[in-house]
């Protein structure tokens, strides 16, 4: 699942909510920060640090990934790993500029199916 966090807002309690169902439910997640244009740059620090804390903790057990901002990265290598429900990738993104619109894409054009793994179908 796709947890989308305003940069500018924080991690709300409704962000914390969806978080603990996303981990409950055991589905593979990845966070798009967004609005990293308006945020002050503490707050988006804040932002990542409060993320980095929630999902490193030994309720959620996640190794969250911060996708580097404004750097080439192959995000195929964390698609590959979605899979096995640890790695969280953190992207950060502006619908503004555009900012880190490109990594999300590419990372979800690469995201497996998971219809058939999950058992539930077919």
């Amino acid at each position: 699942s796709m947890i989308v966090v305003g940069a500018n807002m924080g991690v709300s309690k409704m962000t914390r909510e969806h978080l603990g169902i996303s981990l409950a439910l055991g589905v593979p997640l990845f966070v798009v920060v967004t609005k990293v244009d308006i945020a002050p740059a503490n707050v988006y620090e804040e932002t990542i640090a409060t993320l980095n804390k929630i999902l490193k903790s030994p309720q959620a057990g996640k190794n969250p990934v911060v996708v580097k901002r404004g750097e080439t990265v192959d995000v195929s290598v964390y698609a590959k790993a979605m899979p096995d429900k640890v790695i969280c990738p953190i992207f950060s993104v502006s619908n503004v500029t555009g900012e880190g619109i490109g990594q999300v894409k590419d990372f979800m054009a690469k995201l497996k199916s998971r219809v058939h793994s999950s058992g539930q179908f077919g």
